[in-house]
């Protein structure tokens, strides 16, 4: 049950109970660490940035009653199916790029292939659609206490939202910063390694998403 005491319990009742959720490694982690090794700390808060843009318009469809359609079978399949698709497609370019050893850090001199700020905001929402983890957790336990923090009125929903998105902001700016400062505590053949880690992690979930789909399309 939401606490109604104060926005600062909603806050603090909303950052406690994502710390788990966004510490779980998932596809926008995986951007963070794929990106910081040449953007270094402020691949954190721009990724968080377009994460939280995602979120913040599934918190308006929340509020507006579009959970229910969401929540529906049928859309919760197809979710799984395409989101499935897409942990694959990028788990496999990761760890395609990985077996290559296509990933080199970056060195002081070089300034190619660096994404610029918009392109690594647009990937933090690319990121954000593509987990299906995501979808599932904001149409059951987040929907319940949005709908909660509605009853209370709009500050209440702006507090749980901003509790829950400030702990985006901090772990991605502190993984990145940790994996942008320790360019010269990595090694290439580390950073491959890394990455290869990721490309499979992205492909287990993908799996493990399309098993879903598939198995809702059987029933």
């Amino acid at each position: 049950m939401l606490p109604p005491d104060s926005l600062v319990t909603i806050f603090l009742f909303s950052f406690g109970m994502a710390i788990g959720a966004v510490l779980s490694p998932g596809p926008v982690t995986v951007a963070v660490v794929t990106q910081s090794p040449r953007v270094g700390w402020a691949t954190g808060p721009l990724i968080s940035l377009g994460h939280a843009l995602m979120e913040l318009l599934m918190a308006m469809f929340i509020v507006l009653g579009i959970s229910t359609l969401l929540a529906s079978s049928g859309m919760q399949t197809a979710i799984a199916l395409l989101g499935g698709v897409l942990l694959m497609w990028m788990g496999g370019g990761y760890l395609l790029a990985a077996i290559k050893r296509k990933y080199r850090l970056p060195t002081a001199q070089e300034h190619s292939r660096v994404m610029n700020r918009w392109q690594i905001f647009s990937l933090g929402m690319l990121t954000t659609i593509s987990s299906p983890f995501w979808y599932a957790w904001w149409i059951t336990v987040a929907a319940t206490y949005m709908l909660q923090a509605k009853s209370l009125g709009l500050m209440p929903v702006a507090a749980f939202y901003l509790g829950h998105i400030s702990v985006d902001f901090i772990w991605n700016t502190l993984l990145a910063t940790m994996i942008g400062g320790g360019r010269k505590l990595l090694t290439n053949k580390t950073y491959n390694l890394i990455m290869g880690a990721c490309g499979i992690f992205l492909v287990y979930l993908g799996v493990q998403f399309l098993i879903m789909g598939i198995k809702g399309m059987a029933g």
